[in-house]
């Protein structure tokens, strides 16, 4: 089976494919077709390791872009698959196709089109299993878990869909990573409104820097301090192999932790909305440490409070604020607003047409639209997240640019009671 023959005959599908993500019936439609095409069986695949990989990239490939499917016809790659699979090591997988891109067209055509490589591993590793498993050869046990990522798999689509479309923020990283510098360890909290991008921020760390993590989420009842140290300490004790930790409370686990550190590493732990955190009185949120070992490093996220809900006592550790809302970021934010419509306008595949569409028939110029938006949003990545979706959909037809909603607030009036979970959103 010529893995070049089945990757050109999924190129010839892939410029529709925008229909096959929103239809998954014509999707699945496409892949039996596609199976049938090249003589497999779409009930029992083969049993041999080239056919089960050429049967996972067909089952995966209908609709993805021809830079990665570039990437999965070249034979290093297959064969890096397959050494990896055996090992159980779905990391070195990610390491070898990144050692693999390095300086090569294909790296820059994957960062061009925006692909999230690791997820896109990640994707056909999983159907890669599901396959082997119908396939029912003893040739593919035992199983591997194929977790690219070593954060949570219950936060991980929260972080894809935060990261999507993630624009600007530099200057609360560069803040943070002077804090680290600085200081042997520490507390650094992102203060903001609702849709400034706090918890775009923290996903956004948490995936360049593979950070333990924790997300807050009142209305699935993930926000108690019991949560948020069990997953927190399953973590620790995977990433660093820790022993004996199982009942451990958070300070002893980073007192393990520390001592794990190799010279110049640090570990940061992420904890995103602490301002939805349902704890009785007394004691820091979640019981985070008054003290901490040295480096370790804590970035939080919360909406303002006021001092007696601030709970977070730790007198001997360094603690430092980044007020979103302070008027010295206030240009920066714009600046990271127009980048973020920008990014709508000429990269998102979603939505870029359609906004050039209704833009074009108001005869507006990219400029203005940036700029007048970016004003309207009173520099509230919310705000975008509704407007600009809906400009696609039709929802504002009728209107100018200078009719659209201005700001937030007026976006919840407009959506009314039906949408009463935007008077709680989340960015």
């Amino acid at each position: 089976m010529s893995i070049d023959l089945v990757v050109n005959a999924l190129k010839s599908i892939a410029k529709p494919a925008a229909s096959l993500v929103i239809n998954q019936a014509q999707h699945n439609e496409t892949v039996v077709r596609t199976l049938r095409q090249f003589n497999f069986d779409p009930v029992q695949p083969p049993k041999d390791v080239d056919g089960v990989y050429v049967y996972s990239l067909i089952e995966y490939g209908v609709g993805k872009p021809e830079a990665i499917l570039n990437l999965f016809r070249e034979n290093k790659i297959k064969n890096a698959f397959w050494s990896a699979y055996t090992a159980n090591n779905p990391l070195g997988f990610c390491k070898e196709v990144e050692k693999f891109l390095q300086g090569k067209d294909l790296e820059y055509d994957i960062r061009l089109l925006r692909i999230e490589l690791r997820s896109q591993l990640e994707e056909f590793g999983e159907i890669f299993i599901q396959v082997a498993k119908k396939s029912k050869s003893k040739e593919f046990e035992p199983f591997p878990d194929w977790n690219l990522d070593e954060y949570p798999a219950e936060f991980k689509s929260l972080i894809r869909e935060k990261i999507r479309s993630f624009c600007g923020r530099k200057f609360v990283f560069e803040t943070f990573n002077q804090f680290i510098t600085k200081n042997r360890s520490g507390y650094f909290t992102v203060m903001g409104d609702a849709g400034m991008g706090k918890s775009t921020i923290a996903a956004k760390y948490i995936w360049d820097n593979k950070s333990p993590c924790y997300f807050n989420i009142r209305s699935d009842g993930r926000n108690r301090a019991e949560l948020f140290l069990d997953s927190i300490r399953k973590q620790l004790i995977k990433r660093y192999q820790l022993q004996n930790a199982e009942k451990a409370n958070l300070a002893d686990l980073l007192e393990q932790v520390s001592k794990k550190l190799t010279a110049g590493e640090h570990v940061v732990i992420v904890i995103d909305a602490l301002d939805e955190v349902e704890q009785e009185a007394g004691g820091n949120l979640l019981d985070l440490p008054p003290s901490l070992p040295e480096r370790v490093y804590f970035l939080l996220t919360r909406r303002p409070y006021t001092i007696n809900k601030k709970r977070l006592s730790a007198p001997d550790v360094p603690v430092e604020e980044l007020d979103l809302r302070g008027s010295q970021y206030v240009n920066l934010s714009r600046e990271d607003i127009k980048e973020y419509i920008r990014f709508f306008l000429n990269v998102d595949q979603d939505y870029k047409n359609a906004l050039r569409q209704w833009i074009q028939d108001r005869n507006i110029y990219d400029n203005d639209f940036v700029e007048q938006l970016a004003t309207k949003s009173e520099n509230n990545f919310m705000y975008l997240r509704y407007v600009l979706p809906g400009i696609t959909k039709g929802d504002y037809k009728d209107l100018i640019l200078k009719q659209l909603p201005d700001g937030l607030q007026d976006i919840i009036k407009i959506i009314g009671g039906g949408w009463g979970w935007m008077k709680n959103p989340r960015k």
